[in-house]
């Protein structure tokens, strides 16, 4: 037996089949913007019961995050009076003039969370028995937008990792220039007039050929390390080491650097075994690096004071020099890459700026800080914290 669709589609059963399968969210308003009807489609994108719709004005019925917090009713919020949904409707019903497709983002609360939910809304005037009411249709883009901003945050990423790159590249390049240029400058005098110099000048030009050599090394490892740490990739090798052996190990290798300046490093012990769970060739790095910049821009015939201390939760080191001092307004710059001050090394030693960057990511990755105190002309002191547990 044939269906006959004319009067199928004039039974109000085929029309809340309709009604309830389409995919967009349909809400009816009265004139007062309470909702008279809606579709399964607007209970699933509000996670709302129906009971908790139908009757209210369209703000609470929605879950709006201002008539929530505010506990007020729609239309009385602080934000009533900016709410482009509202005035929307309030212009198709006043001017019987349809809305197409705006844009709305805001956090709606469900009966059960808050989110932030991202939609296309619709408005479309409906006369009907004498009586007017808004029809609202919503196109539900939350998914869509979440992943659009999601790909905004990733290629915003990668334009600063590019960012980085290039002008990691370009100090790097720079730096590297001169350390090159000598070895090569004096690779060259040594190869085609080797026998018009003295012995002595031989082995100052072959001392400057391994300084450049360790200078350009140094710069590569410490580039290397510093992109696998901004590429995530900090890896910890933790172990329980006793943490004061391995400051004194430490100050043992740099005081051979220190005595070619004629300066003391000091050290007091402090009784007891203390175990701490780190990365231990990273913490020496980090060590390494606080000790030899100590020395680099302490004068000579001065002392460097390296001080020790625990409590229940955290141990503190702290390296103070006697030397150059650094600038109150550079002291920002000190954890980051190539970033270099004004104050200058007291024997002309080099430094690639990125030492104490790659100490801070490596206390931070400990769960640690670092920080630094200067006064110009007077000194500096690094210290750092560590956490025990």
């Amino acid at each position: 037996m044939a269906i006959n669709l004319e009067n199928l589609k004039e039974s109000n059963e085929f029309l809340n089949i309709l009604f309830n399968n389409i995919t967009a969210a349909l809400f009816i308003l009265d004139k007062n913007a309470r909702i008279e009807n809606m579709n399964e489609s607007f209970s699933l994108l509000f996670q709302k019961r129906e009971e908790n719709i139908i009757g209210n004005l369209c703000g609470n019925a929605l879950g709006c995050k201002f008539a929530v917090e505010e506990k007020a009713l729609c239309g009385e919020t602080s934000h009533c009076i900016n709410c482009i949904l509202k005035k929307d409707i309030l212009q198709t019903m006043a001017e019987k003039v349809p809305v197409n497709r705006k844009k709305l983002s805001r956090e709606f609360y469900s009966d059960t969370h808050k989110e932030t939910k991202h939609f296309l809304y619709s408005t479309r005037y409906i006369h009907y028995y004498g009586k007017e009411y808004i029809l609202v249709i919503v196109d539900d883009h939350t998914e869509l937008e979440n992943s659009r901003n999601k790909l905004e945050e990733q290629n915003e990423t990668l334009r600063i990792l590019n960012e980085q790159k290039s002008k990691f590249l370009g100090i790097a390049a720079h730096d590297l220039r001169n350390p090159i240029g000598a070895i090569k400058s004096f690779s060259n005098l040594l190869l085609d007039s080797y026998h018009d110099f003295s012995e002595e000048e031989r082995i100052e030009f072959m001392e400057l050929i391994k300084n450049s050599s360790q200078f350009s090394l140094n710069l590569i490892n410490e580039l290397l390390d510093i992109s696998k740490i901004e590429l995530g990739k900090l890896e910890l090798n933790k172990t329980e080491v006793n943490f004061q052996e391995v400051i004194e190990n430490a100050i043992k290798i740099n005081k051979i650097f220190a005595k070619k300046k004629n300066i003391k490093i000091s050290f007091i012990p402090i009784p007891g075994n203390h175990l701490i769970c780190v990365d231990k060739n990273k913490i020496e790095q980090v060590l390494h690096n606080l000790l030899s910049n100590a020395i680099k821009y302490s004068n000579p015939n001065t002392t460097i004071s390296v001080v020790f201390t625990k409590n229940q939760s955290h141990i503190r080191l702290s390296v103070k020099d006697q030397g150059v001092g650094i600038p109150d307004k550079e002291l920002k710059n000190l954890f980051t890459e190539f970033g270099k001050t004004s104050a200058k090394t007291t024997a002309n030693e080099s430094s690639t700026g990125l030492g104490l960057a790659i100490a801070k990511k490596i206390v931070n990755g400990h769960g640690g800080d670092i920080m630094a105190y200067s006064k110009l002309g007077e000194g500096s002191e690094f210290l750092f914290t560590l956490p025990l547990n």
